[in-house]
């Protein structure tokens, strides 16, 4: 069992969750291209991404920051695209790992992601634990 973060990179920026995931902690691995497999359980990666009303940017970074994911379920969630705040997620079905990031897009920076929390990694019986968390936010 264990729980990673991405340290902080910038002030107010954290490490790529992506990044995070497939070069430090190497816990994906690429098959066929394009396809992404867990390294120990050979699952298939889920991706989401989960749209939040910018105005609630502060709200969901203190949130998430301290851990109180029960909040963050309860908050009302975006279309698409009509917000430049998600949470994004990856995870396996089996949960032996899950992991998720708020992240900004700022267009007016060249179309820059920003990481405003740190990616958390969740593995094994933690990892299970907050598979409900992640699969809720959809």
């Amino acid at each position: 069992m264990a729980v990673f973060q991405t340290p902080e990179v910038a002030p107010g920026e954290y490490g790529d969750l992506f990044e995070f995931l497939m070069k430090e902690l190497k816990l994906f691995k690429r098959q066929l291209v394009f396809m992404l497999k867990h390294a120990q359980t050979g699952e298939s990666m889920v991706f989401d991404r989960v749209w939040y009303q910018f105005n609630r940017k502060e709200q969901l970074a203190q949130l998430l920051t301290e851990g109180n994911y029960a909040a963050v379920s309860q908050l009302p969630v975006n279309k698409e695209g009509q917000s430049g705040i998600y949470i994004e997620t990856r995870y396996v079905k089996s949960g032996k790992l899950v992991s998720f990031q708020m992240v900004e897009a700022r267009p007016h920076e060249g179309g820059r992601y920003v990481g405003l929390t740190p990616a958390m990694v969740f593995t094994d019986a933690d990892g299970e634990r907050m598979l409900p968390f992640v699969k809720n936010l959809q």
